[in-house]
Protein backbone atom coordinates (compact mmCIF):
# COMPACT_ATOMS: atom_id res chain seq x y z
CA UNK A 1 0.00 0.00 0.00
CA UNK A 2 2.86 2.41 0.78
CA UNK A 3 4.07 1.76 -2.38
CA UNK A 4 1.28 2.28 -4.85
CA UNK A 5 0.69 5.42 -2.42
CA UNK A 6 4.42 6.48 -3.27
CA UNK A 7 3.43 6.17 -7.40
CA UNK A 8 0.61 7.89 -6.98
CA UNK A 9 2.24 10.98 -5.44
CA UNK A 10 5.06 10.94 -8.35
CA UNK A 11 2.25 10.53 -11.01
CA UNK A 12 0.51 13.54 -9.72
CA UNK A 13 3.55 15.23 -9.50
CA UNK A 14 4.57 15.06 -12.65
CA UNK A 15 1.19 15.80 -14.15
CA UNK A 16 1.24 19.01 -12.35
CA UNK A 17 3.89 20.14 -13.56
CA UNK A 18 3.34 19.37 -17.07
CA UNK A 19 0.20 21.57 -16.80
CA UNK A 20 2.34 24.23 -15.35
CA UNK A 21 4.55 24.18 -19.02
CA UNK A 22 1.69 22.78 -21.07
CA UNK A 23 -1.70 23.53 -20.26
CA UNK A 24 -0.44 27.16 -18.96
CA UNK A 25 2.40 28.11 -21.52
CA UNK A 26 0.51 31.57 -21.96
CA UNK A 27 -0.35 32.28 -18.45
CA UNK A 28 2.77 33.73 -16.89
CA UNK A 29 3.46 30.61 -14.61
CA UNK A 30 7.39 31.18 -15.24
CA UNK A 31 8.70 33.59 -12.86
CA UNK A 32 12.44 34.82 -11.87
CA UNK A 33 10.87 36.51 -8.08
CA UNK A 34 11.75 40.06 -9.23
CA UNK A 35 8.49 40.47 -11.26
CA UNK A 36 6.04 41.15 -8.38
CA UNK A 37 5.00 44.72 -8.85
CA UNK A 38 4.41 43.78 -12.58
CA UNK A 39 1.88 40.80 -11.55
CA UNK A 40 -1.16 43.15 -12.31
CA UNK A 41 -0.34 43.41 -15.65
CA UNK A 42 0.14 39.53 -16.11
CA UNK A 43 -2.73 38.79 -14.02
CA UNK A 44 -4.24 35.56 -16.22
CA UNK A 45 -5.97 32.57 -16.34
CA UNK A 46 -3.89 29.83 -17.86
CA UNK A 47 -6.25 29.64 -21.30
CA UNK A 48 -5.16 33.07 -21.65
CA UNK A 49 -7.66 35.81 -23.10
CA UNK A 50 -8.12 37.24 -26.75
CA UNK A 51 -7.27 40.59 -28.42
CA UNK A 52 -8.51 44.16 -29.75
CA UNK A 53 -10.84 45.32 -31.58
CA UNK A 54 -9.90 47.29 -34.25
CA UNK A 55 -11.11 48.36 -37.48
CA UNK A 56 -7.14 49.19 -39.12
CA UNK A 57 -6.11 45.27 -38.07
CA UNK A 58 -4.28 44.35 -41.28
CA UNK A 59 -3.29 41.00 -42.96
CA UNK A 60 0.17 40.20 -42.80
CA UNK A 61 1.50 38.77 -46.27
CA UNK A 62 3.56 36.58 -44.96
CA UNK A 63 1.16 34.65 -42.83
CA UNK A 64 -2.19 35.65 -44.39
CA UNK A 65 -2.99 35.82 -40.95
CA UNK A 66 -4.93 39.21 -39.59
CA UNK A 67 -2.18 40.93 -36.98
CA UNK A 68 -4.41 42.35 -33.88
CA UNK A 69 -5.93 45.70 -33.63
CA UNK A 70 -4.70 48.53 -31.20
CA UNK A 71 -8.04 48.62 -29.04
CA UNK A 72 -11.51 49.86 -29.08
CA UNK A 73 -12.87 50.76 -25.89
CA UNK A 74 -15.89 48.96 -24.50
CA UNK A 75 -18.92 51.24 -22.97
CA UNK A 76 -22.44 51.19 -22.55
CA UNK A 77 -23.30 51.59 -25.94
CA UNK A 78 -21.18 48.54 -27.12
CA UNK A 79 -21.40 46.75 -24.08
CA UNK A 80 -22.57 42.81 -25.38
CA UNK A 81 -23.54 41.60 -21.92
CA UNK A 82 -25.43 44.29 -21.97
CA UNK A 83 -25.84 45.28 -18.35
CA UNK A 84 -28.21 42.07 -18.24
CA UNK A 85 -28.17 38.56 -16.28
CA UNK A 86 -27.47 35.55 -18.36
CA UNK A 87 -28.72 31.58 -17.35
CA UNK A 88 -31.26 31.15 -15.97
CA UNK A 89 -32.44 32.62 -12.41
CA UNK A 90 -31.32 29.59 -10.33
CA UNK A 91 -28.07 29.70 -11.99
CA UNK A 92 -25.41 29.84 -9.79
CA UNK A 93 -24.09 32.89 -11.38
CA UNK A 94 -26.88 34.18 -9.90
CA UNK A 95 -28.07 33.05 -6.68
CA UNK A 96 -26.87 34.91 -3.46
CA UNK A 97 -23.89 33.97 -1.33
CA UNK A 98 -26.12 35.53 1.66
CA UNK A 99 -27.06 33.23 4.35
CA UNK A 100 -24.73 30.49 3.47
CA UNK A 101 -22.90 28.32 5.42
CA UNK A 102 -18.95 29.22 5.67
CA UNK A 103 -16.38 26.07 5.23
CA UNK A 104 -14.59 25.11 8.39
CA UNK A 105 -11.11 25.13 6.73
CA UNK A 106 -11.89 28.54 5.00
CA UNK A 107 -9.09 30.82 6.06
CA UNK A 108 -6.79 27.65 5.29
CA UNK A 109 -8.28 26.50 1.42
CA UNK A 110 -7.42 30.53 1.34
CA UNK A 111 -4.16 30.83 2.45
CA UNK A 112 -3.56 28.06 0.03
CA UNK A 113 -4.65 29.52 -2.65
CA UNK A 114 -2.12 32.45 -2.97
CA UNK A 115 0.73 30.17 -2.63
CA UNK A 116 1.58 29.88 -6.64
CA UNK A 117 3.57 26.98 -8.56
CA UNK A 118 5.82 28.57 -10.93
CA UNK A 119 9.05 27.87 -13.17
CA UNK A 120 12.36 28.77 -13.73
CA UNK A 121 15.36 28.61 -15.58
CA UNK A 122 18.62 28.06 -13.46
CA UNK A 123 21.80 29.02 -14.78
CA UNK A 124 24.24 26.91 -15.19
CA UNK A 125 21.52 23.42 -15.37
CA UNK A 126 19.44 22.26 -17.79
CA UNK A 127 15.79 22.08 -17.64
CA UNK A 128 13.50 23.97 -15.32
CA UNK A 129 12.89 23.99 -11.99
CA UNK A 130 9.65 24.54 -9.83
CA UNK A 131 9.19 26.69 -6.69
CA UNK A 132 6.22 27.87 -4.47
CA UNK A 133 5.74 31.80 -4.25
CA UNK A 134 3.41 33.74 -1.66
CA UNK A 135 1.24 35.74 -3.60
CA UNK A 136 0.57 39.50 -1.68
CA UNK A 137 -0.63 41.33 -4.18
CA UNK A 138 -4.35 42.54 -4.07
CA UNK A 139 -7.08 42.08 -6.04
CA UNK A 140 -6.64 43.13 -9.75
CA UNK A 141 -9.51 43.62 -12.23
CA UNK A 142 -8.19 42.47 -15.65
CA UNK A 143 -9.74 44.63 -18.86
CA UNK A 144 -6.66 44.21 -20.82
CA UNK A 145 -4.31 41.42 -22.59
CA UNK A 146 -5.39 38.81 -20.59
CA UNK A 147 -9.73 39.91 -20.07
CA UNK A 148 -12.24 37.66 -22.34
CA UNK A 149 -12.84 39.57 -25.76
CA UNK A 150 -16.64 39.97 -25.73
CA UNK A 151 -19.01 40.91 -28.83
CA UNK A 152 -22.45 40.95 -29.57
CA UNK A 153 -23.64 39.08 -33.00
CA UNK A 154 -26.45 40.39 -34.90
CA UNK A 155 -25.87 44.08 -34.27
CA UNK A 156 -26.20 46.97 -36.53
CA UNK A 157 -23.73 46.59 -39.28
CA UNK A 158 -22.22 43.36 -38.12
CA UNK A 159 -20.57 41.19 -41.12
CA UNK A 160 -21.52 37.33 -41.48
CA UNK A 161 -17.98 35.70 -40.84
CA UNK A 162 -17.22 31.60 -41.18
CA UNK A 163 -15.86 30.21 -38.17
CA UNK A 164 -13.60 27.10 -38.96
CA UNK A 165 -12.23 24.94 -36.51
CA UNK A 166 -8.34 23.86 -37.11
CA UNK A 167 -8.99 20.46 -35.57
CA UNK A 168 -11.06 17.35 -36.20
CA UNK A 169 -12.27 17.77 -33.07
CA UNK A 170 -13.05 20.84 -31.63
CA UNK A 171 -15.70 20.01 -29.00
CA UNK A 172 -19.04 18.80 -28.30
CA UNK A 173 -21.19 18.59 -31.07
CA UNK A 174 -24.73 19.28 -29.03
CA UNK A 175 -25.65 22.10 -28.79
CA UNK A 176 -23.09 22.93 -31.74
CA UNK A 177 -21.28 26.28 -32.78
CA UNK A 178 -22.25 27.29 -35.86
CA UNK A 179 -19.79 27.85 -39.02
CA UNK A 180 -20.65 31.54 -39.44
CA UNK A 181 -22.00 34.12 -37.04
CA UNK A 182 -22.41 38.02 -37.83
CA UNK A 183 -20.25 39.63 -36.00
CA UNK A 184 -18.57 43.25 -35.77
CA UNK A 185 -15.88 43.43 -38.81
CA UNK A 186 -13.55 44.40 -36.03
CA UNK A 187 -13.23 41.39 -33.80
CA UNK A 188 -9.76 40.93 -33.78
CA UNK A 189 -8.88 37.76 -31.45
CA UNK A 190 -5.09 37.71 -30.51
CA UNK A 191 -3.36 34.94 -30.52
CA UNK A 192 -0.54 36.08 -28.04
CA UNK A 193 -2.89 35.46 -25.42
CA UNK A 194 -4.16 32.31 -26.37
CA UNK A 195 -7.18 33.59 -28.44
CA UNK A 196 -9.75 33.71 -25.92
CA UNK A 197 -13.10 35.20 -27.99
CA UNK A 198 -16.87 35.01 -26.68
CA UNK A 199 -20.05 36.05 -29.13
CA UNK A 200 -23.17 36.35 -27.75
CA UNK A 201 -26.21 35.72 -29.27
CA UNK A 202 -29.12 36.99 -28.24
CA UNK A 203 -31.44 36.55 -31.15
CA UNK A 204 -30.98 32.72 -30.74
CA UNK A 205 -30.35 32.58 -26.94
CA UNK A 206 -26.68 31.20 -27.41
CA UNK A 207 -23.23 32.09 -26.46
CA UNK A 208 -20.30 30.58 -28.08
CA UNK A 209 -16.86 30.41 -26.15
CA UNK A 210 -13.34 30.20 -28.81
CA UNK A 211 -10.18 28.77 -27.47
CA UNK A 212 -6.98 29.90 -29.69
CA UNK A 213 -8.68 32.03 -31.99
CA UNK A 214 -7.47 34.11 -34.93
CA UNK A 215 -8.82 36.13 -37.85
CA UNK A 216 -7.04 35.14 -40.70
CA UNK A 217 -6.25 36.83 -44.00
CA UNK A 218 -9.71 35.91 -46.21
CA UNK A 219 -11.52 37.00 -43.40
CA UNK A 220 -12.59 33.88 -41.47
CA UNK A 221 -12.34 33.37 -37.79
CA UNK A 222 -10.16 29.58 -37.27
CA UNK A 223 -9.74 28.41 -33.77
CA UNK A 224 -8.88 25.29 -31.56
CA UNK A 225 -11.81 24.52 -29.40
CA UNK A 226 -15.22 26.07 -29.29
CA UNK A 227 -18.05 25.41 -26.71
CA UNK A 228 -21.66 26.60 -27.30
CA UNK A 229 -24.10 27.82 -24.60
CA UNK A 230 -27.78 28.33 -23.80
CA UNK A 231 -28.55 31.66 -22.38
CA UNK A 232 -31.37 30.78 -20.52
CA UNK A 233 -29.66 27.27 -19.06
CA UNK A 234 -27.58 26.87 -15.75
CA UNK A 235 -24.18 28.08 -17.01
CA UNK A 236 -22.36 25.08 -16.44
CA UNK A 237 -21.46 21.73 -17.13
CA UNK A 238 -21.50 18.14 -15.60
CA UNK A 239 -18.46 16.42 -13.89
CA UNK A 240 -15.76 15.06 -16.35
CA UNK A 241 -16.71 11.97 -14.90
CA UNK A 242 -20.36 12.12 -15.59
CA UNK A 243 -20.40 13.68 -18.92
CA UNK A 244 -16.64 14.03 -20.74
CA UNK A 245 -17.78 15.49 -23.99
CA UNK A 246 -19.48 18.48 -22.71
CA UNK A 247 -17.31 18.85 -19.42
CA UNK A 248 -14.66 20.43 -20.99
CA UNK A 249 -14.51 24.56 -22.21
CA UNK A 250 -12.37 27.41 -23.18
CA UNK A 251 -11.15 27.96 -19.25
CA UNK A 252 -9.67 25.72 -17.46
CA UNK A 253 -12.61 24.95 -14.95
CA UNK A 254 -14.98 24.73 -17.84
CA UNK A 255 -16.92 27.66 -17.19
CA UNK A 256 -18.06 30.02 -19.82
CA UNK A 257 -15.38 32.73 -20.68
CA UNK A 258 -17.81 35.24 -20.43
CA UNK A 259 -19.47 34.14 -17.00
CA UNK A 260 -19.58 36.63 -14.10
CA UNK A 261 -17.69 39.38 -15.97
CA UNK A 262 -17.80 42.79 -14.59
CA UNK A 263 -20.22 44.75 -17.64
CA UNK A 264 -19.92 48.09 -17.79
CA UNK A 265 -23.68 48.88 -18.33
CA UNK A 266 -23.08 47.74 -14.19
CA UNK A 267 -21.03 49.41 -13.24
CA UNK A 268 -22.30 52.88 -15.13
CA UNK A 269 -25.59 52.05 -13.25
CA UNK A 270 -23.80 50.90 -9.91
CA UNK A 271 -25.53 47.34 -9.62
CA UNK A 272 -24.40 44.19 -10.34
CA UNK A 273 -26.73 41.47 -10.10
CA UNK A 274 -24.74 38.08 -10.54
CA UNK A 275 -21.78 36.53 -9.11
CA UNK A 276 -18.47 37.31 -10.13
CA UNK A 277 -15.51 34.70 -12.42
CA UNK A 278 -12.04 35.33 -10.08
CA UNK A 279 -8.83 33.63 -10.55
CA UNK A 280 -6.32 32.35 -7.87
CA UNK A 281 -2.83 31.74 -8.08
CA UNK A 282 -3.09 28.80 -6.25
CA UNK A 283 -6.01 26.51 -7.78
CA UNK A 284 -6.41 23.06 -6.40
CA UNK A 285 -4.92 20.35 -8.06
CA UNK A 286 -7.18 17.58 -9.36
CA UNK A 287 -10.23 18.47 -6.77
CA UNK A 288 -12.97 20.40 -7.96
CA UNK A 289 -16.85 21.08 -6.96
CA UNK A 290 -19.89 22.26 -9.28
CA UNK A 291 -20.27 24.68 -11.19
CA UNK A 292 -16.35 23.65 -12.61
CA UNK A 293 -16.75 20.32 -14.44
CA UNK A 294 -13.29 19.76 -15.09
CA UNK A 295 -9.91 21.33 -13.23
CA UNK A 296 -6.63 22.84 -14.37
CA UNK A 297 -4.96 23.52 -11.17
CA UNK A 298 -1.47 22.61 -10.08
CA UNK A 299 -1.57 24.08 -6.41
CA UNK A 300 -1.87 22.35 -3.36
CA UNK A 301 -4.56 19.52 -3.24
CA UNK A 302 -6.29 21.11 -0.13
CA UNK A 303 -6.62 24.69 -1.72
CA UNK A 304 -9.27 26.48 -3.12
CA UNK A 305 -10.75 24.10 -5.76
CA UNK A 306 -12.40 25.32 -9.14
CA UNK A 307 -15.93 25.78 -8.82
CA UNK A 308 -15.59 27.10 -5.54
CA UNK A 309 -17.63 30.52 -4.35
CA UNK A 310 -16.04 32.72 -2.32
CA UNK A 311 -17.74 35.77 -0.21
CA UNK A 312 -16.58 39.47 1.11
CA UNK A 313 -16.65 38.59 4.70
CA UNK A 314 -19.01 40.78 6.46
CA UNK A 315 -16.39 42.36 9.30
CA UNK A 316 -13.63 43.33 6.66
CA UNK A 317 -12.24 46.55 7.18
CA UNK A 318 -12.83 48.82 3.95
CA UNK A 319 -10.12 50.98 2.86
CA UNK A 320 -11.95 54.54 3.19
CA UNK A 321 -8.76 56.42 1.88
CA UNK A 322 -8.47 54.24 -1.19
CA UNK A 323 -12.04 54.14 -2.12
CA UNK A 324 -11.49 58.34 -1.47
CA UNK A 325 -9.42 58.96 -3.95
CA UNK A 326 -11.03 56.93 -6.59
CA UNK A 327 -13.27 59.56 -9.12
CA UNK A 328 -16.59 59.24 -10.14
CA UNK A 329 -17.32 56.65 -12.59
CA UNK A 330 -14.15 54.24 -10.85
CA UNK A 331 -15.84 54.82 -7.69
CA UNK A 332 -19.30 53.74 -8.21
CA UNK A 333 -17.62 50.86 -10.15
CA UNK A 334 -15.59 49.88 -7.43
CA UNK A 335 -18.51 50.48 -4.97
CA UNK A 336 -20.97 47.92 -7.12
CA UNK A 337 -18.21 45.21 -7.23
CA UNK A 338 -17.80 45.13 -3.45
CA UNK A 339 -21.31 45.20 -2.68
CA UNK A 340 -21.61 42.06 -5.67
CA UNK A 341 -18.58 40.36 -4.15
CA UNK A 342 -20.88 40.37 -0.62
CA UNK A 343 -24.40 39.82 -2.08
CA UNK A 344 -23.37 37.16 -4.64
CA UNK A 345 -19.89 36.41 -3.99
CA UNK A 346 -16.83 35.27 -6.51
CA UNK A 347 -17.15 31.61 -8.43
CA UNK A 348 -13.65 30.42 -8.81
CA UNK A 349 -12.97 29.60 -12.40
CA UNK A 350 -9.38 29.54 -13.30
CA UNK A 351 -5.76 29.66 -11.86
CA UNK A 352 -3.69 33.45 -12.28
CA UNK A 353 -0.60 35.24 -11.52
CA UNK A 354 -2.54 37.63 -8.88
CA UNK A 355 -6.06 37.19 -7.35
CA UNK A 356 -8.14 38.52 -10.69
CA UNK A 357 -11.70 39.25 -11.24
CA UNK A 358 -12.60 40.13 -15.02
CA UNK A 359 -14.43 42.59 -17.22
CA UNK A 360 -14.48 42.45 -20.98
CA UNK A 361 -11.45 43.19 -22.66
CA UNK A 362 -11.22 46.87 -23.45
CA UNK A 363 -13.61 48.38 -20.86
CA UNK A 364 -13.07 52.30 -20.69
CA UNK A 365 -10.20 53.08 -18.06
CA UNK A 366 -12.92 55.66 -16.64
CA UNK A 367 -14.85 52.89 -15.74
CA UNK A 368 -11.93 50.16 -14.11
CA UNK A 369 -8.32 50.53 -14.34
CA UNK A 370 -7.70 47.38 -12.56
CA UNK A 371 -6.07 49.03 -9.35
CA UNK A 372 -9.92 50.09 -7.46
CA UNK A 373 -9.70 46.89 -5.30
CA UNK A 374 -5.48 46.50 -4.98
CA UNK A 375 -6.58 46.39 -1.44
CA UNK A 376 -8.51 43.82 -0.88
CA UNK A 377 -6.74 39.91 -0.21
CA UNK A 378 -7.68 36.82 -0.42
CA UNK A 379 -7.54 35.99 3.29
CA UNK A 380 -10.98 38.93 3.15
CA UNK A 381 -13.00 36.93 1.88
CA UNK A 382 -14.70 32.96 3.02
CA UNK A 383 -15.36 30.19 1.34
CA UNK A 384 -18.94 28.89 0.99
CA UNK A 385 -19.23 25.64 2.53
CA UNK A 386 -18.00 22.95 -0.76
CA UNK A 387 -20.75 20.58 -2.58
CA UNK A 388 -19.18 17.47 -3.56
CA UNK A 389 -15.98 16.92 -4.27
CA UNK A 390 -14.85 15.24 -7.86
CA UNK A 391 -11.79 14.27 -9.45
CA UNK A 392 -10.01 15.52 -12.98
CA UNK A 393 -8.92 13.04 -14.48
CA UNK A 394 -12.02 10.74 -12.82
CA UNK A 395 -10.92 7.88 -10.57
CA UNK A 396 -11.74 5.50 -13.00
CA UNK A 397 -9.20 6.88 -15.73
CA UNK A 398 -6.59 6.77 -13.29
CA UNK A 399 -4.07 4.00 -13.12
CA UNK A 400 -0.28 3.60 -11.54
CA UNK A 401 0.99 5.09 -14.89
CA UNK A 402 -1.03 8.03 -14.43
CA UNK A 403 -4.54 9.48 -16.04
CA UNK A 404 -5.74 7.18 -18.91
CA UNK A 405 -5.94 9.70 -21.38
CA UNK A 406 -4.54 8.17 -24.31
CA UNK A 407 -2.23 9.15 -27.07
CA UNK A 408 0.91 11.19 -26.75
CA UNK A 409 -0.35 13.64 -24.48
CA UNK A 410 -1.89 11.21 -21.87
CA UNK A 411 -0.26 13.22 -19.14
CA UNK A 412 -2.06 16.70 -20.31
CA UNK A 413 -4.72 17.50 -17.60
CA UNK A 414 -8.11 17.40 -18.73
CA UNK A 415 -8.66 20.91 -17.86
CA UNK A 416 -6.73 21.94 -20.24
CA UNK A 417 -8.18 22.28 -23.68
CA UNK A 418 -5.51 21.43 -25.28
CA UNK A 419 -5.61 18.48 -23.01
CA UNK A 420 -9.33 17.33 -24.84
CA UNK A 421 -8.58 18.59 -28.00
CA UNK A 422 -5.38 17.13 -29.01
CA UNK A 423 -5.77 13.64 -28.20
CA UNK A 424 -6.22 13.94 -24.72
CA UNK A 425 -10.08 14.23 -24.29
CA UNK A 426 -11.10 11.48 -21.27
Amino acid sequence: MQHRSSRWILVIAFTALLGVLVAACGSGDADNGKNKKNAAARATGPRGATGTTDVTAQSNPATGQTAPGTGTEVNSGTDPVDGGRLFSPDSPWNTTAEGLPVAENSDRMLELATQRRAVKEVKGQEGLQTFIRDVDEGVFINTKAWAPLIVAANTEGSTPTKFVCRQSKCGSAEPKVPGSISIPPNTTPDPRYDGWLSVIDREAGMGYDFWRARREGNGTISYQFGKAWTLDGPGFSRPIGVDPERAVGARGSGLPLFAGVIGPVEVEQGEINHALAISVPGLARRNFVQPASVTDGVGNRKSLPAGARIRLRSDIRIDERALRNLKGDRRRSADAILTALRTYGAIVVDRAAVPTLYAPLGTSSKLIRGSELSWLRLKDFEVIALPQIYKDPPLSKVNLEGPETGGENRQVQSGSAAGNTVGGGL
